[in-house]
């Protein structure tokens, strides 16, 4: 469901007949059509463009030009602004194609936005981030400044985990602190992100503020992240997987390849060798730490309740919600590990 280019996209010129008109919309993928006039855009056709001025017209229909059919005021973006853009940004311009222009009004590329992705972001689905802990694997440097603070290439952890949800066209977050929380407030307080914030009252896992949102008006399913990892992927997908399956719970998985360094003996019950694997590679699904929940399973955790998610998906489990994995198909950056995240620098 992602935004995407199309290169299949058809062209008219202004001058053309209806009947090219008609013939080229018959055989376009797309059933719009793209008028120029000297490589310049100046206009679209659509089905109901065609029908709109066959019912105006009534008399002379066969004399009709596509620069008479067209839609003079069809939306775009130039190509500077464009790569500017967030795929929010895009979504508001609320339209199926979007063609991208250069300086000279020449169509660069064609972007699809399809109109269940545009249905999606009206959902307002909220972003949890859990950013309480104390961040005891990013030692010692946790013990000055809160792990959501940490610095990940030209931003903050939790500015590159915001960055990669507004990507996706989420931007409403709350993020649920403890730990030198004033700090991350203050830091908060001067940029332009649209966040609420939960205050624990005690350090409560992974899971447990997630009782906090009894005291908002979330109707919808909501995403809940941890603040140590980043995953490359288009969350809006892993929504509309969530809303397909019918799911109460959805984890969102990354791969991760383990090399062994030695032969792996493959033995029966009786220890009779059955082969032997050299160096063998395994691959796991594993969780990343990034969750999508219906609302109604808040309801099964006690307002304040100390507890992580392992737990309360077992709970879910055991009164038999429907948990399922989206595989992503990408690896996680995981970074709030010291060794590892001193690699990283």
């Amino acid at each position: 469901m992602q935004i995407k280019e199309i290169n299949d996209y058809t062209l008219v010129e202004h001058s053309a007949s209806i009947n090219e008109v008609i013939e080229k919309m018959n055989n376009s993928s797309y059933k719009i059509l793209f008028v120029v006039d000297t490589n310049k855009l100046v206009g679209t056709i659509t089905d109901g463009d065609i029908r709109r001025c066959i019912y105006d017209k009534k008399n002379n229909i066969s004399e009709l030009k596509a620069s008479e059919i067209m839609n003079t005021n069809p939306k775009y973006i130039l190509i500077d602004e464009y790569n500017k853009l967030s795929n929010k940004d895009i979504i508001n311009y609320n339209v199926e194609y979007l063609p991208i222009l250069n300086k000279n009004m020449e169509i660069v590329k064609v972007i699809r936005i399809p109109i269940n992705f545009q249905e999606l972001k009206k959902l307002k689905t909220v972003v949890l981030i859990m950013a309480g802990g104390k961040g005891t694997r990013l030692y010692p440097l946790t013990k000055v400044i809160p792990k959501p603070l940490v610095p990940y290439k030209d931003k903050t952890i939790i500015e590159q985990i915001m960055e990669q949800f507004i990507k996706s066209g989420f931007d409403e977050f709350i993020l649920s602190v403890n730990y030198k929380k004033e700090l991350i407030k203050n830091y908060f307080s001067e940029l332009d992100y649209n966040i609420k914030f939960i205050e624990e009252r005690d350090f409560l896992g992974t899971a447990g503020s997630i009782s906090y949102l009894r005291l908002y008006d979330i109707k919808n399913p909501f995403f809940v992240a941890n603040c140590d990892v980043l995953i490359n992927i288009d969350f809006s997908q892993a929504l509309e997987y969530h809303l397909k399956e019918q799911a109460d719970i959805t984890i969102i998985s990354a791969n991760e390849n383990i090399d062994m360094a030695y032969g792996v003996l493959r033995i029966d019950e009786n220890n009779d060798l059955i082969k032997i694997e050299e160096k063998p590679n395994y691959k796991f699904n594993v969780n990343t730490g990034i969750y999508i929940l219906n609302p109604d399973i808040i309801n099964l955790i006690e307002f304040d309740e100390k507890l992580d998610m392992p737990e309360l998906i077992k709970r879910a489990k055991d009164i038999n919600k429907k948990i399922k994995v989206y595989e992503s198909n990408t690896k996680m950056i995981d970074i709030g590990q010291w060794e590892y995240y001193k690699k990283l620098l």
